[in-house]
């Protein structure tokens, strides 16, 4: 599967060379196609395929903790094949489920206890508290310098941020923690591809 399988690859082998113009390239390639395919399903359609691809992980990676990454294809494969516009899902497949993989990175676990006690729907309650995290990371790239376009900000913007460490007091609100590149350009691909009439500011 050329979506998430290219995502899984970029995610480790380019960048140990982060640098390369090969790999900064591809990154930036996937990432194009990514926010495009995002954009075209809308609102309603990028809905679906993520609560699709939520249910196929929970039914079948049984993988304790964290679903594995080859569970995770198999799902995106799967879901994909059955519909028309597989390309699309495809790209789209690989930041929802790169999302979803990283949820406990991006919310910590006295955030999550307190979720816990405090709402009567979790995931709903949790989903907002990722939301409010990626409008902070959003809030930070608005801040970087420009680029020709959006995947180049992001990938130059998300290379740059995972040299630094950034670290969150445990509970802290406005603060989002040091993220690997591959979650970092997910994360943004999925935020501003829900606010699409600023997405190109």
């Amino acid at each position: 599967m050329r979506g998430i399988a290219v995502g899984a690859v970029l995610a480790v082998a380019t960048l140990a060379r982060a640098d390369a113009p090969y790999a900064r390239e591809a990154r930036v390639a996937h990432l194009g196609e990514a926010l495009a395919a995002l954009r075209t399903l809308g609102a309603d359609g990028r809905r679906a395929l993520e609560l699709d691809l939520h249910t196929g992980v929970r039914t079948q990676c049984h993988t304790p903790g964290h679903p594995t990454t080859t569970c995770m294809i198999w799902v995106a494969v799967g879901t994909c094949n059955q519909r028309p516009d597989r390309e699309l899902c495809q790209a789209a497949s690989d930041v929802i489920l790169t999302n979803q993989h990283a949820e406990t990175d991006l919310v910590d676990e006295s955030t999550r206890m307190r979720l816990v006690r405090t709402s009567s729907d979790y995931h709903a309650a949790v989903n907002a508290e990722l939301w409010s995290r990626y409008a902070l990371l959003a809030a930070e790239l608005a801040l970087s310098p420009p680029a020709a376009d959006l995947a180049t900000r992001i990938d130059r913007f998300c290379t740059d941020r995972d040299r630094t460490v950034h670290r969150c007091a445990s509970g802290a609100k406005a603060c989002v923690p040091s993220l690997a590149w591959q979650r970092c350009a997910s994360e943004l691909a999925w935020y501003v591809a829900s606010h699409d009439a600023r997405a190109d500011r």
